[in-house]
């Protein structure tokens, strides 16, 4: 088996990483910040450098938070295209603007290095146990030399075509998951207000073909105030506002989609930001002076 890179190991990354090990791949991994990667250190080989881990890797994974970090790691000083050999492929996980993606892979093809943006859909504990969604954005032929790499994270992949069409998929798609999270919190919110037990609200709404997944695990939690993070508040509202740059770049005009980005930036105002996205409801506790 081949060896693999990864560069950025916060929850996504560092679950991508240990799920490499556990199939069988050689894992090894750079993380800008040192102090949160002490506990990988007894499962995967860390590196100094992006250097170190281009020299030492066959295909390179790239999961990092925003525009600017996926900027600093693949085009910075030092950075994975100054380090990667010709004709070596980088798979990038993270969520980022189209634009970036676009103007990260072009400089990257002139030095002769392939990347294919590959967002995901479902969390870390997913992406452990191999059940990863993945759309795939690229050249179609190195997409089909690095299918067998990204099923070892994915059951189900889509090509999505080119650079930047993969990630507005993925971007579109997170506006469904924001909204689903804040329309069960203000239903929570309303019932509460009348006095419901809340958790009657979660039982019914699980009985209906309105019910998923989200519903029958943090629908509980919310109600029980529980939001451990899989998936940060503040992430989500960074993915509204990539969004919101995305629709502006195409003059699309979205409603449901600005009211969504206000109420988040609400709730990272009440430091919220490191809960889990579902925390929005506490934010809605909170205005209605219901907490």
């Amino acid at each position: 088996m081949s060896k693999l890179g990864f560069v950025g190991l916060g929850k996504m990354g560092s679950a991508l990483a240990i799920r490499a090990v556990q199939t069988g791949y050689s894992a090894i991994g750079y993380n800008r910040t040192k102090a949160n990667v002490s506990q990988l250190e007894d499962r995967i080989e860390m590196v100094p450098s992006i250097g170190d881990l281009c020299e030492e890797s066959d295909t390179v994974i790239v999961s990092v938070t925003d525009d600017l970090a996926d900027e600093d790691v693949t085009l910075g000083n030092h950075g994975l295209s100054d380090h990667m050999r010709s004709n070596r492929t980088i798979l990038d996980f993270s969520t980022i603007t189209p634009m970036a993606s676009r103007r990260i892979s072009e400089k990257l093809k002139r030095k002769n290095i392939y990347r294919l943006e590959t967002p995901v859909m479902g969390g870390p504990s997913k992406a452990l146990r191999g059940e990863l969604v993945a759309i795939v954005g690229g050249d179609k032929g190195k997409y089909e030399e690095n299918l067998e790499t990204i099923r070892v994270f994915a059951s189900r992949i889509f090509f999505g075509g080119n650079i930047g069409d993969a990630l507005t998929l993925k971007l579109s798609l997170n506006l469904l998951v924001a909204g689903y999270a804040e329309m069960i919190a203000e239903g929570l919110t309303m019932i509460k207000k009348a006095k419901i037990d809340p958790k009657l609200f979660i039982q019914v709404l699980n009985a209906t073909p309105y019910g998923t997944e989200f519903s029958e695990t943090k629908g509980i939690k919310m109600t029980e105030g529980t939001f451990e993070p899989s998936f940060y508040l503040r992430n989500m509202r960074k993915d509204l506002y990539l969004l919101v740059q995305s629709s502006q770049e195409h003059g699309v005009f979205l409603p449901t989609l600005g009211s969504l980005f206000e109420t988040y930036i609400a709730g990272l105002s009440m430091d919220l930001g490191d809960q889990d996205y579902s925390a929005i409801y506490r934010y809605l506790l909170s205005v209605n002076k219901l907490d």
